[in-house]
C-alpha cells in the first residue's frame, strides 16, 4: 500500500487539460451526445440560447452552436486552444468568481462535471437560476461517488478510481438537497447509460448522473 498522502483538487486547470490531452482523454463521449440530444429536446427550436458552463474539450458547445445561439465559459486557456470553432461567445473565467455577464437570459444552462470543482456550488446554482429565461432549464451532471463499483472497492479496502480533481465530494442525496436549497426542483434524474438497471437505479448503477432542473 502506498504511503503517499492522497490529495484532492487541481492546482492548475491548464496542467490538468494538458495532461488529459497527453493521455488522449479529450475525445467525445456518450455523455456529450446525450447532453446534446437533451438540449435539443428542451431548447426552443428557433432562437434558443444555451450557456455551457465549464466547456472542457468543447464537444457540447461545438454541437450546440449548429442549432442554437450558444455561449460558453471555460477557465483553462489550454482547453480553449483546442477549440476548432469560433470563440466569440466564449469567456475565459473562473466560475468560482461567478458567471460572466453575457447580458442574455438563457433557455438552457449546462453544468457538466463542474460542481465538484467549485468552492461554493450552491452559490453557483443560485446565480444560474437568476440568468435563466422564464421557461429556462438547468442541466447538471455529477460524478456519482456512490456508483456500485466504487462501493465494492471500499468494501474490499481499496480507494476507488474517483478523480482526484474533485474539490468537494457530495453523494446524490446531498446534491439533490442542495438543489432544493438553491430554489431548484429535479424535473428528471437520468443516466447516459443504456442499461435498464442504470435507468431504473442511476444512483447505484451509473457512474454519471444527469439532472434536469427547473426553478421552484
Amino acid at each position: 500500500m502506498s504511503s503517499t498522502i492522497r490529495t484532492f483538487g487541481v492546482d492548475s486547470s491548464d496542467m490538468y487539460w494538458q495532461q488529459r490531452k497527453d493521455e488522449g482523454r479529450i475525445c467525445e463521449r456518450r455523455l456529450h451526445r446525450f447532453l446534446c440530444n437533451l438540449i435539443d429536446e428542451i431548447a426552443p427550436k428557433e432562437g434558443g440560447k444555451v450557456l455551457d458552463c465549464g466547456m472542457g474539450a468543447g464537444h457540447v458547445f461545438a454541437a450546440c452552436r449548429r442549432k442554437h445561439e450558444t455561449y460558453g465559459v471555460e477557465i483553462s486557456s489550454e482547453a480553449i486552444q483546442m477549440y476548432e470553432f469560433p470563440t466569440d461567445n466564449v469567456r475565459q473565467a473562473d466560475l468560482n468568481d461567478g458567471i460572466p455577464d453575457f447580458a442574455v437570459r438563457f433557455d438552457v444552462i449546462v453544468c457538466s462535471m463542474v460542481l465538484h470543482w467549485l468552492d461554493e456550488p450552491r452559490g453557483f446554482l443560485e446565480q444560474a437560476k437568476k440568468v435563466l429565461s422564464e421557461s429556462g432549464r438547468l442541466i447538471v451532471v455529477i460524478p456519482n461517488i456512490t456508483y456500485y463499483r466504487f462501493r465494492l472497492a471500499y468494501l474490499f479496502g481499496k480507494f476507488p478510481p474517483i478523480s482526484l480533481s474533485h474539490k468537494n465530494f457530495q453523494v446524490p442525496a446531498e446534491v439533490e438537497q442542495m438543489f432544493q436549497e438553491a430554489g431548484l426542483m429535479v424535473a428528471r434524474r437520468m443516466t447516459p447509460r443504456k442499461s435498464l438497471r442504470a435507468k431504473l437505479l442511476p444512483t447505484l448503477f451509473s457512474a454519471d448522473i444527469v439532472y434536469l432542473l427547473k426553478p421552484l
